[in-house]
């Protein structure tokens, strides 16, 4: 038997990663999908300091301990539906002939474009493969579907919870600065869910990134008009404004 770990970089499959080095169980694959933003230009979707933790600190400690990790990346960036055109199959005939423009939360292609590579890889994947998944020991509705896919949670293996593995992440200094910032989300930089005081932040440390969202906002005949739930990029604009003008975010200061 063969096993493989789908790792997100998050505290969960990265512990998974502590606990299976920890009790020298060996892992064959890990593979990490990183979906991009702009990937002729080499912009990841995923926040730059999460990106450069996986990149340069992490995978580089797995690799030490004898894993490898292949990165994968679906050939889909957002730039590709953000530009993507309305055909004539579309049933808002007004819509026509319109780029998509920004993609809404809940009904964003970027989750495919994370998964989907995954998919393809674990079904290229000999049968003799099995999953490590990162759950919980008191997430017993996720384990119940695990055991009847007939995977293995470390987690659960070694009595784990998610707080607790969080923890363990700590103390092997494995742990994404995302979290160390008492963050309790992943998800990419220009995501919609991500809140005002977030994008204050992405604009005053990455002005480079904000500046995309910029040019964006410049693109004209695009299906959708708002980026935000009932807010434009204008009205997001004028919000992160006025929250670094007035200096509202500790972290800043």
């Amino acid at each position: 038997m063969k096993y493989y770990i789908s790792w997100s970089g998050g505290k969960d499959s990265t512990a998974t990663i502590i606990l299976a080095h920890i009790h020298n169980i060996p892992i064959d694959r890990i593979v990490i999908s990183l979906p991009m933003f702009d990937k002729q230009n080499g912009i990841y979707a995923d926040h730059p300091q999460h990106i450069d933790w996986v990149l340069n600190k992490a995978i580089p400690t797995l690799n030490s301990w004898g894993y490898s990790v292949d990165i994968l990346s679906s050939d889909k960036d957002y730039l590709y539906w953000f530009y993507k055109v309305r055909t004539n199959r579309c049933k808002n005939k007004e819509y026509v002939g319109k780029y998509y423009g920004w993609l809404l939360g809940g009904m964003c292609k970027m989750n495919e474009e994370k998964t989907r590579p995954i998919k393809e890889y674990i079904s290229s994947l000999d049968k003799d493969y099995v999953c490590i998944c990162g759950i919980g020991v008191e997430e017993t509705t996720r384990l119940e579907r695990l055991h009847q896919r007939q995977q293995i949670s470390l987690l659960e293996k070694y009595n784990y919870t998610t707080d607790m593995a969080k923890e363990l992440c700590e103390e092997y200094g494995l742990i994404s600065p995302l979290y160390a910032q008492g963050k309790k989300r992943q998800g990419c930089w220009f995501c919609p869910n991500a809140s005002t005081e977030e994008f204050a932040q992405l604009k005053k440390q990455y002005p480079y990134l904000w500046n995309k969202l910029v040019e964006l906002n410049q693109v004209k005949n695009t299906v959708t008009k708002g980026f935000k739930y009932g807010m434009t990029f204008d009205d997001l604009a004028i919000k992160v404004d006025y929250i670094l003008d007035n200096a509202q975010i500790s972290m800043f200061n």
